[in-house]
């Protein structure tokens, strides 16, 4: 495993990792649920707005800030369901990728099977799909630290050609 990694995978993912074979590389995502604007962003708009609202004497903030706290109380099982499906580490061995959610293997694919990767940029975030099977892919989102070298790794370990530009552009 790569020691120079900054920060280190959780207790959880380092079991794990700790448990495989071959491992190259470890890319660690080291945001975490609540760091999710669904419920960061109400969450703070809940705060400023009962602030105003009580040092101004304002029912129409304090209103606006209760609004806004059961907002944010109606979507943490939301971001909660959601964050349990994203990678909070993912691993490149000899032989392959696995994205862990704290210990948990999500996805896991074979360098064999990988035959293409896709970068995708969506509402100014750069995601990439390593594509492999039946319309399976592994989705590294731009939260995992070190992106770009997962990718360049991934093209090494696999074998697989990069695709030109226009290939990329003209991707499902």
């Amino acid at each position: 495993m790569d020691a120079s990694i900054e920060p280190q995978p959780n207790a959880r993912d380092l079991d794990a990792i700790e448990a495989m074979t071959a491992v190259e590389h470890v890319f660690v995502n080291d945001s975490r649920w609540w760091q999710n604007a669904s419920f960061a962003l109400p969450l703070a708009g809940t705060v400023v707005a009962l602030i105003v609202g009580q040092a101004s004497g304002s029912a129409e903030a304090t209103g606006f800030g209760v609004f806004l706290g059961a907002v944010t109380i109606l979507m943490i099982p939301v971001v909660l369901f959601t964050w349990r499906s994203t990678a909070t580490a993912i691993v490149l061995t000899r032989d392959g990728a696995v994205a862990l959610h704290l210990g948990r293997a999500l996805h896991d694919l074979r360098w064999a099977d990988l035959y293409r990767i896709d970068r995708v940029n969506y509402l100014g975030n750069t995601r990439y799909k390593l594509l492999h099977g039946d319309d399976e892919f592994m989705t590294v989102e731009s939260e995992i630290l070190g992106q770009e070298t997962l990718v360049e790794a991934a093209f090494e370990l696999s074998g697989i050609k990069r695709q030109s530009r226009t290939d990329e552009e003209s991707a499902p």
